[in-house]
């Protein structure tokens, strides 16, 4: 599954995910929750939403700006928390 990232000023591009299971979205949601409580920061929490959501390796993920990092977290959690068709 691909997600797309849009970032005001610069080019889409898409990422590619893992498939959720339920016990993946319960992981996926805790490490948002810090995302969004980390005292220390949110860079550390989407470094953690994207290693666990992706197969980029560190030198991937570390050719990506920190903006780019944040987008890609919260459209990793965009897509995998959407209401789902029946």
């Amino acid at each position: 599954m691909k997600v797309k990232v849009k970032i005001k000023g610069s080019k889409p591009f898409s990422v590619e995910i893992k498939e959720f299971n339920l016990d993946d979205r319960v992981k996926l949601n805790n490490l948002l929750f810090e995302f969004f409580n980390n005292k220390e920061g949110m860079f550390g929490p989407s470094i953690e939403i994207i290693r666990f959501s992706t197969e980029l390796s560190d030198d991937e993920i570390n050719n990506y700006s920190n903006d780019e990092i944040f987008q890609i977290a919260i459209e990793i959690s965009n897509c995998v928390n959407k209401k789902k068709g029946t």
